[in-house]
Formats: structure tokens, C-alpha cells, sequence
């Protein structure tokens, strides 16, 4: 809501006033949920991929940990 054509601030009623500042407020609220729910769904992505790096990397870990494993009893180097 905008000031009407040929108006000043000091000639707007109280209540005119009020509901400028109503409609404000109800905009900026709705941006903010907007802009949460945007951040909630890149947050998600972003917890995902660090998932997925988690686990490939364990898993990568534990392939390695085998190879060297099996090459140190067959080089004798767990006694």
C-alpha cells in the first residue's frame, strides 16, 4: 500500500497510517518465510552431498585399509 495520489504523511489518518505499516510488515513476513523455506531446501542438498562424501570416503578408507592389509601378510609384516 502506497500513499494515495496528492497526499502528504501529515495528512493520513492514524488508522491509514496503521494499515500502511500492517501491509509492511505482512510483506516483509512474507518474505522471510520465502526466503527460510529456499535456505531449508539448499541446506538439505547441502547435507546430502556432505553424506554421500562422508560415506564414499569410509568406504574408500576401508578398501585401502584391506589392500594394505592383505600386502603386509603377504610381505610377513604382521609376524
Amino acid at each position: 500500500m502506497s500513499l494515495p495520489e496528492g497526499s502528504a504523511l501529515g495528512t493520513l489518518t492514524d488508522r491509514e497510517l496503521l494499515l500502511m505499516v500492517y501491509s509492511k510488515v505482512d510483506m516483509i513476513a512474507k518474505s522471510q518465510t520465502d526466503i527460510e523455506s529456499r535456505v531449508r531446501v539448499l541446506e538439505a542438498q547441502n547435507n546430502r552431498t556432505l553424506g554421500l562424501m562422508a560415506a564414499t570416503g569410509g568406504g574408500s578408507g576401508a578398501v585401502a585399509g584391506g589392500v594394505v592389509a592383505v600386502v603386509m601378510k603377504l610381505l610377513g609384516g604382521f609376524g
